[in-house]
């Protein structure tokens, strides 16, 4: 007999060709398990119900026992099943059976990457087979693959559970050989399982393909830590079917789908379910963290039907801020010279204030205004200069005249672009956004309350770092977590989950038609060329299949605390897998977004040196996130980095004295330090 030697490919089927939108396959006995809670007529004891996914392993694992051949089938694994419980009749354990069999049909997937090169390998005229280690008969495997698609149930199929041999110890790739009467070195195999699809195949001479993508992600695994949690399988099964099905997309595509929509979708989903039991039917979300955020819930109300109206409004402190003064006080302050990631300019405090440089110098005194030119308009200013600017803005009656009434002028545009988007049309309206101190929040309220006195609002934030003296009942703020820090933290890090295609809201202005719109910042040029849209589709596709699969579950619980702090805790961490995508975002934390660059570089030898004798403010300037960097940073420039004083003795000051401890002792200590100060002095 000849064999053939030209070459051939064969495939594995499940989480090669197809998967579950589940976890893992114990998903489908799981789903079986809440199958049985809602079909009372087929009376079932409570034990066996509660117990089942148990019970379903372990009757496997007994039919294996029992046969004579290396394959079983499920027809013999519910025989197990029922002469281990005796009280479960035949024609339960026959319902048990054929319900498994259609969750698998339901349940099941098409892999894209693999499907499409089957395709491509058929078009081209080679020979494809199918080859599976698995319990399931003929019949069902051949409508889930062509529930998959239609020309995979035409292809040659060897099933395990009809030929009672396996991959698993080398004979089924041996029979099928001889089979197909072709040599086994003219096969190539793929397949997910390394020992079955790559170790037993090369034993039999077989060229191997290892598929490791169905393999759940660094990410996935993360939270994924009761798989008998139907909830758990419903959200890592949506991660991984959306990761799977944007194989050939940007990075940013995987990011979006395994990391940003599990972290925000609960959020979401919660806040919505929250706003509707409050009786708030208008949301907005706030450009531009609410961006992607509106997505998510666009897709959940969409599933849910939720009795309420989202919206997108154009904002930022940048165009807000400024139209919130009413009287020139020491609270403005706080932003007229905020310091963030930037330096505080002379240019800086103009821009903010709405003035041209060379006007804003000529209402200040000869005294200041020769040290300001002196110095530089774009010189960080000293603190002298500051406290004297201070000191003008409140003792300056025409400077204060002047901001006052260029204030109340664009305040008329401000609320006309709010009144125009519907916020004074309802009792109360929310707004969403990350959240951390609310600020902006305050800011509308303040402005939209000199218009309509009862303006009410509820703002539901991410987190929040502490609530503001103007958080009231009519300004409420519900935050779903609590960052009690005033440290940036992990908030740039989750500022820059959130990116959006279109640039910051600058002011606004008035048509010639009378229509407010916003003018807005050109959108950062490095958004396009990383992927923002495969970003924005892979949260899409995730928040879809998540919203279906639990609207599908009405009566599961959602346990999205189980999620999001484990994420957080992988962002501080740095996992490669999310810093590799977020590191070459490009940053800046100062509200004219004039600081740019990128968030998370890694350190080149050079960089990494410059950076240990950096002062700690001028550290921000390198990276933003440390941790990344470094993870993403080569060999010698991650050992010069352990070697760096200054962290190692922040470190050790850690571990040896608690912040608290150490905030007591400073206390303490400056009064015994001035004490003795005061009598060198006299000496």
């Amino acid at each position: 007999m000849k064999f053939k030697n030209m070459t051939n490919y064969s495939f594995d089927i499940f989480d090669t060709l197809i998967s579950r939108k589940f976890a893992n396959d114990k998903g489908i006995f799981v789903s079986l398990r809440e199958k049985l809670k809602e079909i009372r007529d087929l009376e079932f004891p409570i034990y066996f119900i509660d117990e089942f996914v148990n019970l379903r392993i372990r009757a496997q694992k007994l039919a294996h026992e029992k046969s004579s051949y290396p394959e079983i089938t499920l027809e013999e694994i519910y025989s197990a099943l029922g002469s281990e419980h005796p009280e479960i009749k035949d024609k339960q354990l026959f319902q048990l059976q054929e319900l498994e069999e259609s969750l698998e049909i339901e349940n099941c997937y098409s892999i894209p990457e693999n499907v499409s090169k089957v395709i491509e390998l058929l078009e081209l005229g080679n020979k494809v087979l199918l080859i599976s280690d698995m319990y399931l008969s003929k019949t069902i495997i051949l409508q889930m693959l062509e529930k998959a698609n239609p020309r995979l149930s035409s292809l040659p199929l060897y099933l395990s559970s009809e030929l009672k041999i396996r991959k698993s110890d080398g004979t089924l790739y041996r029979h099928v050989c001889n089979d197909q009467k072709i040599i086994p070195l003219s096969l190539i195999h793929k397949g997910d399982n390394f020992h079955s699809d790559c170790i037993m195949a090369e034993r039999s001479g077989v060229k191997s393909v290892f598929y490791k993508d169905s393999i759940l992600s660094q990410v996935e695994k993360s939270y994924f830590k009761e798989e008998q949690n139907t909830f758990l399988q419903l959200v890592v099964g949506a991660s991984k079917q959306t990761r799977l099905e944007g194989y050939n997309l940007k990075p940013s595509y995987r990011l979006g789908a395994s990391f940003m929509g599990p972290m925000f979708y609960g959020f979401v989903y919660n806040l919505l379910k929250q706003a509707v039991s409050e009786g708030i039917k208008h949301i907005y979300f706030l450009a531009r963290d609410g961006y992607l955020l509106k997505i998510i819930a666009e897709e959940i109300i969409t599933c849910f039907q939720f009795d309420v109206e989202i919206h997108y409004l154009y904002t930022s402190r940048q165009a807000t801020y400024f139209a919130s003064i009413f009287r020139v006080t020491t609270q403005c302050f706080d932003w007229i010279f905020q310091e963030m990631d930037n330096i505080i300019t002379f240019n800086r405090v103009a821009k903010r204030l709405h003035f041209e440089v060379d006007i804003l110098i000529n209402y200040l005194d000869s005294d200041l205004k020769k040290s300001i030119v002196s110095h530089g308009f774009d010189n960080r200013l000293t603190l002298n200069h500051i406290n004297l600017l201070k000191n003008a803005l409140l003792n300056n009656s025409s400077l204060k005249t002047k901001i006052e009434s260029e204030a109340a002028i664009y305040r008329k545009t401000v609320i006309g672009y709010f009144e125009q988007e519907g916020l004074l049309k309802n009792e109360r309206v929310g707004f969403v956004d990350i959240g951390w101190r609310g600020t902006l929040q305050d800011t509308i309220h303040k402005i939209l309350k000199s218009k309509k006195p009862n303006f009410k609002l509820t703002s539901y934030y991410f987190a929040v770092t502490h609530f503001s003296a103007y958080t009231l009942p009519e300004n409420r703020k519900v935050p779903a977590y609590m960052f009690p820090s005033n440290k940036p933290g992990i908030g740039p890090i989750l500022e820059l989950l959130l990116q959006c295609n279109h640039g910051t809201t600058i002011s606004y202005e008035k048509d010639e038609n009378g229509h407010f719109k916003p003018v807005l910042k050109d959108p950062p040029i490095h958004i396009e060329k990383w992927g923002v849209e495969s970003y924005k589709q892979g949260i899409q596709n995730f928040s879809q299949k998540l919203s279906k699969s639990l609207a599908s579950n009405p009566k599961i619980e959602t346990s999205f605390e189980a999620i999001t702090p484990i994420l957080i805790e992988m962002l501080e961490d740095a996992t490669p897998e999310v810093a590799s995508i977020l590191g070459d975002l490009y940053y800046s934390g100062d509200i004219e977004e004039l600081n740019i660059r990128k968030f998370a570089p890694s350190f080149s030898v050079l960089k990494a040196l410059q950076y240990m004798f950096s002062s700690r403010k001028k550290r921000g300037h390198f990276t933003q996130w440390f941790d990344a960097s470094y993870s993403r940073s080569k060999t010698l420039p991650q050992i010069l980095l352990k070697l760096d004083p200054q962290r190692n003795m922040k470190s050790l000051i850690r571990n040896l004295i608690t912040k608290k401890k150490l905030e007591d002792n400073i206390k303490h200590l400056k009064p015994m330090v001035k004490l003795k100060l005061s009598k060198f002095y006299k000496k």
